[in-house]
């Protein structure tokens, strides 16, 4: 009896715990990096950096579904799946497009984990860390803008 209603709530967590934004959905279903013959090894690199990331993340994404890792994890993840994405892009526009996609899916992400910690599922320490991102990604899009406009 004890360990069903242990089980039980697991359950409960798991579920609660599995409410992610739109946004973060979106990143962890978005399709591989496509290898093709003609990519330099580099890019080629590059891609299956970023396909591993991804992989990574939807596996970490389906072990928080059932309760078995945490926010923290997550945020990990996250921070490589960007940075792999990021690297995937030569041009000015393309990396500006990318920053500004992911710092809208950081900005979605921190409203709901501020209601996760609100509702104890997650840690302020946990918030601070996605703040920090979220800053620097801020920092990075704002420094290639810059540099961006100083070279026009």
């Amino acid at each position: 009896m004890i360990l069903w209603a242990g089980g039980l709530q697991l359950d409960t967590y798991a579920q609660q715990v599995a409410k992610l934004s739109p946004k973060v959905m979106a990143v962890i279903n978005s399709p591989p990096a496509e290898l093709k013959d003609d990519d330099s090894p580099l890019l080629r690199l590059k891609k299956e950096r970023f396909n591993a990331a991804l992989n990574e993340a939807k596996a970490r994404f389906d072990l928080y579904n059932r309760g078995l890792t945490r926010i923290p994890d997550l945020i990990a993840v996250g921070e490589r799946l960007f940075g792999a994405e990021l690297d995937l892009y030569d041009s000015p526009e393309d990396k500006t497009h990318v920053l500004q996609r992911q710092l809208e899916v950081y900005n979605e992400a921190e409203t709901n984990l501020e209601k996760q910690v609100r509702d104890g599922l997650a840690t302020q320490a946990d918030l601070e860390r996605l703040r920090f991102n979220k800053v620097s990604l801020e920092i990075d899009l704002l420094n290639l803008k810059n540099a961006h406009d100083e070279h026009k």
